[in-house]
C-alpha cells in the first residue's frame, strides 16, 4: 500500500531538522550534567575526534547545546554515571548506554570479519586480554616495551589487539586519561539494568530508523544507513511496516524531495532563536551533505582531508548558523600557549556580508573564544 506524501515547505523542512537537533531553544535539555545525558539520547550519538586545532568536536557539539557546558561532565556521564559509553557509529562516537544492545550487530560483523581494518593476530588478543582481566583496566602505553625491560610484547601488535577486542565488544572504554583509552571488561562497565541481548535484525532496522528521525527530524531512507550496510529486503519490510503502523510518515520538501519523518514533528510551531552559531565540521546537523545542500542551500567540504594547495576555505573552517541559514564559514585556530583565539579566513555568502556587522557575530566570536579558553581574539 502507497501512503500520500505530506507536503512541507523548505523553511518547515529545517525548522524540523533544527528542533530536533536540540538548535532552536537556548536550553533544550536544561544544564549540567543530565543535559549531557540527555543531549546524547536525543543525538543518538556524538562523533568524537582527534583535531584539536580548536576544542574537540565532541565538545564542540555539546556545548553548542548545552548552557555552560564543561568537558568534564562527558567524562562523568560516560565513568561515574555509565550512561553512555564508546563506540562505532558511522565513525568514533559516545552513544546512549540504553542503547547499548543495538551496537551488538555492529559487534558481530567485526567478529565475522566483515570489515576492512588490518588482521589481528588471535594468540596477541588472547593475551591482551588475559591482562585485562588479571590486572584490571589498561591503556596501550601499559603494554609497551623499551626492549630493555624485558617486557614480553611489543606495543603495536598490542595497540591492535586492544582495538580488535574493542570493535568486536569484548573490551570496552572505561573512560580517557589525556585522551588516551583505558580498556576494561563489559562486565565492569555495562550496569546490570541494561539490556545486553542481540536485537533481531527487524528490531535493530526498527531502532534505526526511528532514532535517526527522532534525532533528525527528516531524513531519506539512504541516510538512515548512512556508512552502514543492511539486508534491502529485511530493511524495506520494516520501513514499510513502520510506515503502515504511522510511526513514521513520507514527506515530500517543496513537493519534490522525498523524506520522512515522525508525526510529531509535522504542524509544530517553532521559533528561531535570534543567534549566531558556529558550529563543528563533525556536527550532527552537518554531517549529511547532501541534505546539508538540498534543504539549506549549504554546499561544505571538511578539507583537513584535502591537501593544503588544494582547499578553498581552510584546514578546519567552521560552518556559520544564523537562524535557519548557514550565512558562511570561518576558519578559526586556538592558539593555546598565549590563549588567543585566531581568525585566519572568513567567508560569507553574497548576501550575507552585512551580517559581519551584526552585534551577533561579535557575540558569538566571544562566546566561542571563552569556551575554548581563550582571553582574546586576533
Amino acid at each position: 500500500m502507497t501512503i500520500p506524501s505530506e507536503s512541507i515547505s523548505n523553511a518547515q523542512a529545517r525548522r524540523i531538522i533544527l528542533s530536533a537537533q536540540g538548535l532552536t531553544k537556548s536550553n533544550p535539555f536544561g544544564a549540567g550534567l543530565n543535559a549531557v545525558i540527555k543531549a546524547v539520547n536525543q543525538l543518538g550519538y556524538v562523533q568524537l575526534d582527534t583535531i584539536s586545532v580548536v576544542e574537540r568536536a565532541h565538545h564542540h557539539i555539546l556545548w553548542s547545546r548545552i548552557p555552560g557546558y564543561e568537558a568534564d561532565q562527558l567524562e562523568k556521564a560516560q565513568y561515574n554515571k555509565r550512561k553512555i559509553f564508546e563506540y562505532w557509529s558511522h565513525a568514533a562516537a559516545y552513544l546512549p548506554m540504553q542503547e547499548y544492545r543495538f551496537s551488538i550487530p555492529v559487534m558481530n560483523a567485526f567478529r565475522n570479519k566483515e570489515d576492512r581494518w588490518p588482521a589481528t593476530s588471535k594468540a596477541d588478543m588472547k593475551k591482551v586480554l588475559k591482562r585485562i582481566r588479571e590486572e584490571g583496566p589498561l591503556m596501550s602505553r601499559h603494554f609497551e616495551s623499551d626492549h630493555k625491560s624485558g617486557n614480553w610484547w611489543d606495543w603495536k601488535p598490542a595497540k591492535r589487539a586492544l582495538q580488535r577486542l574493542f570493535l568486536e565488544g569484548e573490551l570496552m572504554v572505561s573512560h580517557r586519561e589525556g585522551f588516551q583509552r583505558v580498556y576494561d571488561l563489559p562486565e565492569n562497565i555495562i550496569p546490570s539494568e541494561i539490556d545486553t541481548s542481540t536485537p533481531t535484525l527487524s528490531e535493530y532496522y526498527s531502532h534505526l530508523i526511528k532514532t535517526t528521525l527522532r534525532a533528525q527530524g527528516i531524513a531519506a531512507p539512504k541516510e538512515i544507513f548512512h556508512l552502514r550496510k543492511s539486508d534491502t529486503k529485511i530493511f524495506t519490510s520494516v520501513f514499510h511496516q513502520l510506515q503502515e503502523e504511522n510511526i513514521i510518515v513520507p514527506v515530500k520538501v517543496d513537493g519534490q524531495k522525498n523524506y520522512f519523518t515522525l508525526p510529531k514533528y509535522l504542524n509544530q510551531n517553532i521559533r528561531l532563536p535570534e543567534k549566531m552559531m558556529f558550529l563543528s565540521p563533525f556536527d550532527n546537523l552537518i554531517i549529511w551533505r547532501k541534505r546539508l545542500k538540498d534543504i539549506f542551500g549549504f554546499d561544505y567540504t571538511l578539507e583537513c582531508y584535502i591537501p593544503s594547495g588544494k582547499r578553498t576555505y581552510g584546514y578546519f573552517c567552521l560552518p556559520v548558523l544564523y537562524k535557519d541559514q548557514f550565512i558562511g564559514r570561518i576558519d578559526l585556530k586556538a592558539e593555546r600557549k598565549n590563549k588567543s583565539l585566531q581568525i585566519k579566513n572568513e567567508f560569507w555568502n553574497e548576501f550575507d556580508q552585512p551580517l559581519k556587522t551584526n552585534p551577533l557575530y561579535e557575540e558569538a566570536l566571544l562566546s566561542y573564544s571563552e569556551f575554548n579558553k581563550c582571553t582574546h581574539i586576533i
